[in-house]
């Protein structure tokens, strides 16, 4: 069995960064060092990872995030396209008709409009220079290459210069031409330079190719949404999380539900209503879309059953194809972000001339016609990106974790661990995770064989799954102490997570 290997709490005075490459981290930094602030950080390490990561994220991904400014106020913003107006139920399993409008480079451009300091120039600008001189394939993408050779070979891919470096894998700099220009475009004439003129005909055409119907109608009509998130008190602390299309208010509802019991201890018993609460929740997955559902669901919370095992629900297929991203500085300038293509690489559809892939996000629609996540033309599907934030006084904690849907499950028990227990977040996030997965409990290997088995006498099918398996997440989190006045990050080593600060 590997040993747990816990990362350090990392501190500082002015800018904190926790996300899923350390050039991204080095890029948010950067931009801290010019002069900007955690929101233009944010910006600045997601798209250098959109760059460095094509299988995890991209400019044909999706963006979601909360911002908290230094006045207090905050917002989120929703940075997920809609399904093409033509596109109609039921949908395939791969290629470009699965493929939403991309939401991440209008997301991006609202982010930096939310509230930075600097131009979209010097935010974009570590992006920009890592297109042109080059990455070092990662190892995880390495891997994916491998996996998904077959994918790669149709959708125009076979021309992208990651594919060309497949045979080389690990290290390998792979420089991108391409999407220096589409970036470049994007600092010159922000979203309008990729939601129309030649870049908006490039999607088309790369939709077309493989019977797609996103239209250029679809991409100029592309706007974020951006309002406030969806609040918890939690004994006295609040938590946000990102409202609909964002299944991230489920992880409010088992808050809301939770905190009519006794405070969690850790043990079995305390573990299987955290188990129970977000299973019920997830009973309501399916709703999220629907107008009011913030409201009418955390009403709802109230009546989640926890004292039995319910059934089960785990729809999302994504594991390793999201990344995190969170920013902290000593203004309480606080980000929790989320960037993603879905599966690896999306649906495999590269964009000649633009160099990216493009996102699979449909595919988080229902197969149940009647649902009301069912697909259709210009909707959005349930999304399972969760971005979460933590307002504790004058801490403030920007939180998130990529692992469909495992997010709110591991958003959930760090918190618990967190707010219940005392636990420091470095030591909550270390702690052995465990995951629903359908009629499944999966728990890290390493968990107390006495939980374990607590847990499978209260009914639940306990199965054993490798310690930092891709299943339980890589939680980041950032914060700002508004009174000591320092900022500090840590990065889950589950994953290809890194943080630091000045």
């Amino acid at each position: 069995m590997p040993e747990r290997l816990p990362r350090p709490r990392i501190e500082g005075q002015h800018l904190a960064v926790s996300c899923g490459h350390p050039l991204a981290v080095q890029a948010g930094l950067r931009v801290g060092a010019a002069g900007g602030n955690a929101i233009d950080a944010a910006a600045a390490a997601a798209a250098a990872l959109t760059v460095i990561l094509p299988d995890a994220c991209g400019l044909g991904g999706d963006l979601l995030c909360i911002v908290r400014r230094a006045d207090g106020s905050v917002t989120a913003i929703n940075g997920v396209g809609r399904s093409p107006a033509a596109s109609t139920h039921p949908l395939p399993d791969d290629g470009a008709r699965v493929a939403a409008v991309p939401g991440f480079v209008a997301g991006v451009c609202d982010l930096i409009a939310a509230g930075g300091r600097l131009s979209r120039a010097e935010v974009l600008a570590p992006a920009l220079e890592l297109a042109e001189q080059g990455v070092a394939v990662t190892r995880d993408t390495a891997e994916a290459l491998v996996d998904n050779a077959a994918r790669l070979t149709r959708g125009g891919a076979d021309v992208s210069p990651w594919v060309a470096a497949r045979p080389s894998g690990v290290g390998a700099i792979v420089r991108l031409p391409e999407t220096a220009v589409t970036l470049r475009g994007i600092i010159e004439r922000g979203p309008e330079a990729f939601y129309a003129g030649p870049m908006a005909a490039a999607i088309v055409a790369a939709v077309a190719r493989e019977d797609g119907v996103m239209s250029l109608d679809d991409l100029a009509g592309h706007e974020s949404v951006i309002r406030e998130p969806v609040p918890v008190d939690y004994r006295g602390v609040t938590v946000l999380a990102q409202p609909p299309s964002s299944q991230a208010m489920l992880l409010t509802m088992a808050l809301r539900r939770l905190a009519a019991e006794a405070p969690s201890d850790g043990s079995a018993a305390a573990q299987h209503r955290a188990v129970e609460a977000i299973a019920g929740a997830f009973a309501y997955r399916d709703r999220i879309t629907q107008n009011g559902a913030d409201r009418e669901l955390m009403e709802l919370a109230d009546a989640i059953p926890i004292g039995e095992r319910a059934s089960r629900a785990d729809h999302a297929k994504g594991y390793n194809h999201t990344t995190s991203v969170t920013t902290a500085d000593r203004e309480g300038n606080v980000v929790s972000m989320l960037i993603s293509v879905f599966d690896s690489f999306g649906c495999a559809t590269w964009v000649p001339g633009g160099g990216f892939f493009l996102n699979d996000r449909l595919l988080s629609f229902s197969r149940d016609p009647e649902s009301p996540n069912a697909a259709a033309g210009g909707k959005r599907p349930v999304h399972t990106l969760s971005p979460a934030m933590v307002v504790d006084g004058r801490r403030i904690v920007g939180i998130s974790t990529p692992s469909a849907d495992g997010q709110v499950q591991a958003l959930l028990q760090v918190l618990l661990a967190h707010l219940d227990e005392g636990a420091e977040i470095g030591d909550a996030c270390d702690r052995p995770r465990w995951r629903v997965v359908g009629d499944l409990l999966r728990v890290e290997e390493d968990v107390e064989p006495d939980l374990a088995a607590g847990l499978a006498a209260l009914g639940h099918e306990v199965m054993p799954a490798p310690v930092g398996d891709s299943l339980f997440g890589s939680v980041c989190a950032s914060e700002a102490d508004l009174d000591s006045g320092l900022v500090s990050c840590w990065a889950d080593p589950r994953r290809e997570s890194w943080a630091g600060a000045w």
